[in-house]
């Protein structure tokens, strides 16, 4: 296009994809001085290296890059770290249940029935990938928590994620009509973790945590008290606690909770747009 060969021109790229061969394009067209809005997890997750020279960019001059909707799509998680960090806060940790797929399952669960009928009904409604296991293994929720964790100036990368898949390695790498198939012989299992939680007067969740101190992070099946707010979520929720010097016990307090739709077309465009607003309004244009 003749406008972005101009070096005067405004120039902002929306990348709505999941595509590394599009992210992999970010750091030239910021140090460019073109701006980027993406819901693309793959760099802001991804080689530390590369992500620290998209960084960089931003930081000397280049253009600006918007990443609010790669985690909880159009909930202000990233903008919230940031103005907490930005205002002299000491972030303690972020935990949270990242993923809609693995909040509808276990808010659908009721501990008692198959998780694997579970499963096979959230794939009927279309709240899973296609292969159950992209959800199931946590790989998601760990790039979230790894985003989470590098905007409190954690440089973590997706190797340094400790993750509890809920995919059997057994069923790892057969065909995904055959995992369907079979996931049923982690049913056992599954109820045994729901029964031993249920004694404690308990309810199960998939949550990562991010604990800056310790600077560790993980993802991992957790119980939670049935007055805690993860466990009261409904649908396919997102849910956020943040510690922080301020909010939660160190500052006499509770901890901040963001809680909301955290995946779909509607809340995910509306955090990209928003995005793009937040930039227009940077560069006067609105």
């Amino acid at each position: 296009m003749q406008c972005c060969s101009s070096p005067n021109a405004t120039v902002c790229v929306v990348d709505a994809t999941s595509s590394e061969d599009v992210s992999a394009l970010y750091a030239p067209w910021l140090e460019r001085r073109w701006h980027v809005v993406t819901c693309n997890k793959k760099v802001n997750s991804g080689n530390l290296e590369y992500y620290t020279r998209c960084m960089d960019a931003t930081k000397n001059g280049g253009g600006k890059w918007f990443v609010e909707a790669t985690i909880g799509a159009g909930l202000p998680i990233v903008s919230t770290l940031r103005t907490l960090v930005a205002t002299g806060d000491e972030i303690e940790s972020v935990q949270g249940i990242f993923s809609g797929t693995m909040s509808f399952l276990f808010n659908t669960w009721d501990g008692e029935s198959a998780f694997s009928e579970t499963v096979a009904l959230a794939k009927a409604a279309g709240y899973t990938e296609p292969d159950p296991r992209e959800d199931l293994n946590g790989l998601d929720v760990a790039r979230k928590v790894v985003i989470a964790a590098r905007e409190c100036g954690v440089a973590l990368s997706l190797d340094d994620v400790v993750v509890q898949s809920m995919v059997p390695s057994e069923l790892a790498s057969c065909s995904a009509d055959e995992f369907l198939e079979r996931y049923a012989e982690n049913d056992a299992a599954m109820a045994q973790a729901a029964a031993n939680a249920s004694k404690k007067g308990c309810v199960l969740r998939f949550v990562g945590h991010v604990d800056v101190k310790a600077r560790s992070a993980s993802v991992r099946l957790v119980e939670f008290a049935k007055a805690h707010p993860f466990a009261t979520l409904s649908g396919a929720d997102n849910i956020f606690e943040i510690k922080t010097a301020r909010y939660g016990p160190t500052g006499g307090s509770t901890p901040l909770i963001v809680r909301g739709p955290g995946a779909g077309a509607a809340v995910t465009a509306a955090g990209v747009f928003g995005d793009i607003v937040g930039l227009a309004k940077n560069l006067s244009l609105a």
